[in-house]
C-alpha cells in the first residue's frame, strides 16, 4: 500500500496516525528514496477524482508532508515547480486550506522571487476571491495566515504591487468582506493594518476605514469551550489598533466615533472612548488640530454629567491625549485647543461648588499634567481668576471648592516639574509657570488652615493638602516657607483642640511625614524641638497631650535620614520618664513609639547590625529593668502590656544579629542580664513569684529571634519538660500561661533536630511525659498538646502522620472531646512569632500535608461516629478549613459541602459558623456547581443564620428548637453568602425560593445592627432580580 493510500485509510480514523505517514513520505523524499515527480505521480489519480473530499486529503497529504521536510531537500527549481503545481490547484473549490498550508510549508524552506510572491497572491484573489464564500473557518484561517505571512516577508513588494495595478487595493479589502470567525478577524485586522499604516491609501482610505470598522464596536462572547483562547479584548485592541493606524481615516473615524458617544450602551461608550484616546494620539498634531474642539465640545459631557466613573475616566484620558499630541507641534493649535477649556472651567468656577466646578478640577487637573507647554497656558488663563474668585468668595464652602480646584492644578504640576526627589517629565531648565502665583496662594492656605474655626473640617483638610503639594513641588517654594507650613502642622498637633475624629490633627501628621520625605533636615529643625518641649518626663496631671506628638514622632522614624534622631529621642524621654516614676500609660505609649518607629525602620535594622548600638543603648536597659526585683525595679515594668512591647522591641533588635551575638543572648535568656541564678526563675522554678513569671512574656519574644543554630541555656529535654510543668500550674495567668505555650512551639519548632524530632515528641507524648493518657486528660495538657503540635506542623515533619490519629481519636472524649475539637482552629492559624523572619522553619506545603492527614479522616470518624460525638468533629473540621487556601479545599470540596452545611446548625459555635460560611462563599465563587445539589439545603440553613426567627434541628438530634439569635458577623456573613446564591446558580435553581427568601429577609431588614440591615437590603436586591416567569400565569 503507498503512502498516500495509508494516509488517506487513516485520515478519518486518526490525524495521529496520518501525521506519521507524512512524516515517512517527507523521511524517504530526504533519503532519496522516493523521487518529487513520482512523489507528484502518485497524487495524480486522487486531484482528478470526483469525490471532493478526496481531492480536499489528498492535498492536505500534501501540505504535512511538506511541513515535515527539512530545508534544503528540495531545490529552488522543485520549489518552484511545485509552488506552481499548488497555486494551480486554487481553481478546485476543495482543499483550499491545505494548499495554503503547503505554500506556508513551501515558503519556509526558502525565500520566493518578488514575481513569484506576485504571482500567488493575484492567484489566490483572483480564483478565491471573496474568501467567504469558503464555508469552512479553518480553510480561511489558513489563506489568511498565508496572506499574513506574505504581508510580513514580502511587503514591500505587495506595495508596488498595490501603486502599479489599478484597483488593488479594493479589491484586496473586499476580499475579506463578511468575515465573522473571532481567529480570522484577529487575521484580518493584522493583514489590513500593514497597508493602513504603509501605503497610499488616500484614494481607498473610506473603503478601507469602513471594512474595518464595521466590526465596531465589537460584540463576542467567547464559548466555554474556546479552544484558541481569543477574547473580547483581544479584538478589540487590533480593531483599535487599525482604527488609529493612519491620519487619512480622520474624516471618517472621529466623526463615526463621536456618534457611538450617543449609544445607551455602556460598553460600546466605552469602546468609542478609549477609540478615540487612541486616534488622538496616533494621528499627529497637524489632523488632531482639525478636530480638537469638536472633540472637546463632545467629549466634555462625559465629565460634566457622569453616567458611569470609567466612561468620565476615558474621557478625561482622550482629552489629555489631544493636548499631549498638540503640545507636539506648534503653539497656536495647542493655544487654540486650550482657550475654549479654560473658558468654560472659569465659567464653572465662578459657581463653585457644584459638579461642574468639580468636573472643571478634573479637566484641568487631567489636561495640565501632559507638559510643560500645556501647563504653561493653562496655569495663567485659570488661576488669576481663581484667586480673585476666591477673596471675594463669600462662604466656606465656596472657598473650599475653589482651592480643591487648585490642589488639583499643583498635583498636574508635580507630575510635570517633578517633586524634591524625583524629576518630572519635564526639562528641569524650563520655567515653571506656578512661580508667579505661589506667594498669594501660599498665604491663602495658611491664613485658611490657621484662621479657619475648627469646625470647618473639610475646608481646613482641603488647606492643608494644598499647603503639602506646595511643600512636595519641586523648586516651588523656598527653605523658609516650607518652614512657615511645617510650623503650622506641628502648632496643630501640639496645641489644637481635640474635635470630632480628629481628621486635621491626623492629616497634619501626615503631612509632616510626606514633608519630611522631602525635606528632612527642616523638618528636624522646626518640629522636633516643639515636640520634644511637648513630652513631660512625668505625666503627673493625667493628660494624654503627648499621645499625637508620640504618634507624628514614631511615623517619622520612617524617613530614613531620620530614623536615627526618633529612635534616640523616644529613647531617652522613656528613660527619664522611667526615672521619674511616670505612669504605666505613659511608658506603654513611649514603648508603643518606639516599638513602630522601629517596625517602620526595620530594614534600616538589617543593614549593619552588628555595628549598630541599639543592643547596648536599648535591649540590655530593657531587659534589666524588666527582670530586676530590687527597689529600682519600675512598677510599670509589673505590667504585661508593658513587657509584651518591651519583648517586640528587643525581638526586632535581636533577630538580625550574628549567631555569636544570639548565642551571648541565649545563655542569658532567662535571667535577661541581671545575674540571678536561672535555676530560681521560671519556667524551672514553679514556685516562683507571679512577677518573675511575668518575665516569660519578655524571654519568649528573645527566644523567637534567636536563630535555630543558637545554643540554648540548658539542656533541651530540660527546657521542655520544665515549660511543661510549668504552664500547668493554675495560678498562671492567660498572658504568662500563652508565653510559656508559645515558648514550647517555639522549641519544637526551631531547637530540635529533624533526627530526634520523633523521639523527643514521643517521650512528651507517651512516656514518661504521658501527656496523651486517658487518665491525666485536662484542659491544661490539651493546650500543652497543641502547642508542641503547633510547632511541629509548620516543619512538615513526617511524625505528623503517627500524632494526628492519637489526636483526632480524642473527639469521641466525653469530657474533652469539644476542647480538643476547638485546639484543631489553633494548629495552622497565623502566629506572629512563628515565621520567617524569625527564623523559623516554615516549610511551603505543610498546610497541604495537614490537609491530607487530617481532613478524610475527620470526615470518616463523623459518619462512624455518634451523635455526641458528630460536633466535635464539625467543630475540627471547620477549624482546619478556616486557614486552608481554596486551592487546597477545591478537590474535597464535594464531599465537604454536606459537613459544612451541617456545621451551620451547631448551638453556641458561632466562629466555627463564621468559618464554614466563608468557605462556602468561596464554593459558590469558583466552584458553584458543587453546590446546586444542595440548594435548599443551604438557602434554608442561610436564612436561619441571618434572621432572628430561627428554629433548627441540632446536630445529631430530631427535635425542632428555637435559635438563640447568632452575633452579628455571623448574621452578615450569611447574608453575604445568599446575596451571591441567585448570581452564581443558575436561574431555574433558584427560583422556586424566591418568595421564601425575601419574605425571611423581612425580619433582617429591621435587624438592630446596621451593617446587617445593609447587607440584608442587598441581598434582597438580588433576590428580587430573579425574574419570576411564572407570576403572569
Amino acid at each position: 500500500m503507498s503512502d498516500i493510500q495509508q494516509y488517506l485509510l487513516d485520515y478519518d480514523r486518526s490525524k495521529k496516525d496520518a501525521s506519521v505517514t507524512a512524516e515517512a513520505s517527507a523521511t524517504r523524499l530526504q533519503n532519496r528514496e522516493l523521487k518529487l515527480l513520482s512523489f507528484i505521480q502518485e497524487l495524480g489519480e486522487y486531484l482528478v477524482s470526483e469525490d471532493g473530499a478526496m481531492r480536499a486529503k489528498t492535498m492536505a497529504y500534501l501540505a504535512e508532508v511538506l511541513s515535515f521536510v527539512p530545508q534544503k531537500v528540495l531545490s529552488l527549481q522543485q520549489r518552484n515547480l511545485l509552488c506552481d503545481f499548488i497555486v494551480s490547484r486554487f481553481e478546485d473549490s476543495e482543499g483550499l486550506g491545505s494548499c495554503a498550508k503547503a505554500l506556508i510549508a513551501l515558503e519556509e524552506l526558502g525565500k520566493w522571487e518578488d514575481e513569484r510572491a506576485v504571482m500567488i497572491t493575484e492567484s489566490l484573489l483572483n480564483n478565491t476571491h471573496p474568501l467567504r464564500q469558503y464555508k469552512s473557518a479553518s480553510e480561511r484561517y489558513a489563506v489568511l495566515r498565508l496572506l499574513d505571512k506574505m504581508m510580513a516577508n514580502y511587503r514591500d513588494v505587495l506595495r508596488n504591487l498595490q501603486e502599479n495595478t489599478p484597483g488593488f487595493l479594493s479589491r484586496f479589502i473586499a476580499y475579506f468582506d463578511g468575515e465573522k470567525d473571532p481567529r480570522n478577524l484577529m487575521m484580518v485586522f493584522s493583514i489590513l493594518r500593514a497597508p493602513m499604516a504603509e501605503w497610499n491609501i488616500s484614494a481607498d482610505a473610506q473603503e478601507l476605514f469602513e471594512a474595518v470598522f464595521n466590526y465596531f464596536p465589537i460584540a463576542y462572547r467567547p464559548p466555554s469551550n474556546d479552544v484558541y483562547g481569543i477574547t473580547v479584548q483581544d479584538l478589540k485592541d487590533r480593531l483599535r489598533d487599525c482604527i488609529s493606524a493612519t491620519p487619512d481615516f480622520a474624516p471618517y473615524a472621529i466623526p463615526a466615533l463621536l456618534d457611538k458617544l450617543d449609544t445607551p450602551m455602556v460598553n460600546a461608550k466605552r469602546d468609542a472612548l478609549t477609540a478615540i484616546t487612541s486616534v488622538a494620539s496616533e494621528y499627529g498634531p497637524r489632523t488632531m488640530a482639525l478636530y480638537s474642539i469638536t472633540l472637546w465640545d463632545a467629549l466634555k459631557f462625559e465629565v460634566l454629567n457622569v453616567q458611569e466613573e470609567s466612561l468620565a475616566e476615558e474621557a478625561l484620558n482622550a482629552l489629555a491625549a489631544i493636548a499631549r499630541t498638540l503640545s507636539q507641534g506648534t503653539n497656536g493649535p495647542l493655544q487654540a485647543y486650550l482657550r475654549p477649556i479654560a473658558k468654560e472651567c472659569n465659567e464653572h468656577l465662578e459657581d463653585a461648588p457644584t459638579k461642574q466646578s468639580q468636573a472643571s478640577a478634573r479637566f484641568l487637573k487631567a489636561i495640565a499634567n501632559v507638559s510643560p507647554e500645556v501647563t504653561n497656558i493653562v496655569f495663567p488663563n485659570v488661576l488669576p481668576n481663581l484667586l480673585v474668585l476666591y477673596q471675594n468668595a463669600d462662604t466656606t464652602s465656596k472657598r473650599r471648592g475653589l482651592l480643591e480646584v487648585f490642589v488639583q492644578l499643583v498635583r498636574a504640576d508635580i507630575d510635570v516639574y517633578g517633586s524634591w526627589r524625583s524629576l518630572g517629565t519635564a526639562d528641569q531648565s524650563l520655567a515653571n509657570a506656578l512661580t508667579e502665583y505661589k506667594d498669594q496662594a501660599l498665604d491663602v492656605m495658611l491664613n485658611g488652615l490657621n484662621s479657619a474655626p475648627i469646625k470647618e473640617v473639610s475646608f481646613r483638610l482641603v488647606c492643608l493638602d494644598g499647603l503639602l503639594q506646595m511643600s512636595k513641588a519641586r523648586q516651588l517654594l523656598s527653605d523658609n516657607q516650607i518652614g512657615e507650613i511645617i510650623q503650622l502642622l506641628h502648632s496643630i498637633v501640639i496645641h489644637e483642640e481635640s474635635y470630632g475624629k480628629d481628621e486635621v490633627k491626623e492629616a497634619a501628621i501626615n503631612g509632616l511625614v510626606e514633608i519630611a520625605h522631602q525635606k528632612p533636615e527642616i523638618v528636624i529643625h522646626k518640629a522636633f524641638p516643639a515636640f520634644l518641649a511637648e513630652l513631660p518626663d512625668k505625666d503627673e496631671d493625667g493628660s494624654k497631650a503627648y499621645v499625637p506628638v508620640l504618634e507624628a514622632f514614631a511615623k517619622l522614624a520612617s524617613e530614613e535620614q531620620m530614623f536615627g534622631t526618633v529612635i534616640l529621642r523616644v529613647k531617652n524621654k522613656f528613660s527619664a520618664a522611667v526615672k521619674q516614676g511616670a505612669t504605666p500609660t505613659y511608658l506603654v505609649a513611649l514603648l508603643s513609639a518606639l516599638l513602630y518607629a522601629l517596625t517602620q525602620g526595620e530594614s534600616r535594622l538589617q543593614q549593619d547590625p552588628e555595628s549598630s548600638t541599639y543592643f547596648q543603648d536599648i535591649v540590655l536597659p530593657l531587659l534589666q529593668r524588666a527582670a530586676s526585683s530590687d527597689s529600682t525595679h519600675p512598677a510599670a515594668f509589673d505590667n504585661e502590656t508593658t513587657l509584651d512591647l518591651v519583648g517586640r522591641i528587643c525581638n526586632l533588635i535581636v533577630r538580625p544579629l550574628n549567631l555569636e551575638q544570639h548565642d551571648k543572648v541565649a545563655v542569658e535568656l532567662y535571667t535577661l542580664f541581671t545575674g540571678s541564678s536561672q535555676s530560681a526563675l521560671p519556667p524551672f522554678q514553679v514556685d516562683s513569684t507571679s512577677e518573675q513569671g511575668k518575665t516569660l512574656i519578655v524571654s519568649t519574644h528573645v527566644l523567637a529571634s534567636l536563630r535555630k543554630e543558637a545554643t540554648l541555656p540548658v539542656d533541651l529535654q530540660v527546657l521542655i519538660s520544665s515549660l511543661v510543668d510549668y504552664s500547668q500550674i493554675p495560678s498562671l495567668s492567660p498572658v504568662v500561661r500563652s508565653a510559656s505555650l508559645r515558648q514550647l512551639s517555639l522549641i519544637c519548632n526551631k531547637f530540635i533536630p529533624a533526627s530526634s524530632l520523633k523521639s523527643s515528641i514521643n517521650q512528651l507524648l507517651h512516656d514518661p511525659g504521658e501527656l496523651f493518657s486517658l487518665e491525666k486528660l485536662d484542659s491544661l495538657r490539651i493546650r500543652i498538646i497543641f502547642a508542641i503540635l503547633k510547632g511541629v506542623v509548620p516543619r512538615n515533619s513526617p511524625f505528623l502522620s503517627t500524632i494526628y490519629p492519637e489526636v483526632l481519636a480524642f473527639l469521641s472524649h466525653p469530657q474533652y472531646g469539644k476542647t480538643i475539637a476547638h485546639g484543631f482552629t489553633t494548629l495552622l492559624q497565623p502566629d506572629d512569632l512563628l515565621t520567617k523572619v524569625n527564623h523559623c522553619q516554615i516549610s511551603g506545603l505543610h498546610k497541604q500535608k495537614s490537609f491530607a492527614l487530617l481532613v478524610p479522616n475527620i470526615t470518616a470518624i463523623f459518619s462512624e461516629s455518634s451523635a455526641e460525638t458528630k460536633p466535635n468533629c464539625l467543630i475540627a473540621l471547620s477549624g482546619i478549613l478556616k486557614w486552608m487556601p481554596f486551592d487546597i479545599v477545591v478537590e474535597e470540596v464535594e464531599r465537604l459541602v454536606p459537613l459544612l452545611l451541617q456545621s451551620l446548625d451547631l448551638s453556641g459555635e458561632d466562629l466555627v459558623k463564621e468559618a464554614a460560611i466563608d468557605l462556602l462563599l468561596s464554593v459558590l465563587r469558583e466552584k458553584p456547581k458543587v453546590i446546586e445539589e444542595y440548594i435548599g439545603s443551604l438557602i434554608s440553613r442561610l436564612l436561619n443564620n441571618s434572621t432572628t426567627t430561627a428554629t433548627r434541628r441540632t446536630v445529631g438530634s430530631s427535635n425542632l428548637t428555637a435559635a438563640p439569635l447568632p452575633p452579628p458577623k455571623v448574621r452578615t456573613a450569611a447574608l453575604k453568602c445568599l446575596t451571591l446564591v441567585p448570581d452564581k446558580l443558575r436561574h431555574e435553581t433558584v427560583l422556586p425560593y424566591r418568595r421564601q427568601v425575601t419574605k425571611r429577609l423581612t425580619f433582617a431588614l429591621d435587624d438592630r445592627k446596621r451593617e446587617v440591615r445593609g447587607q440584608a437590603v442587598k441581598c434582597r436586591r438580588a433576590w428580587l432580580d430573579v425574574d419570576e416567569v411564572d407570576d403572569d400565569e
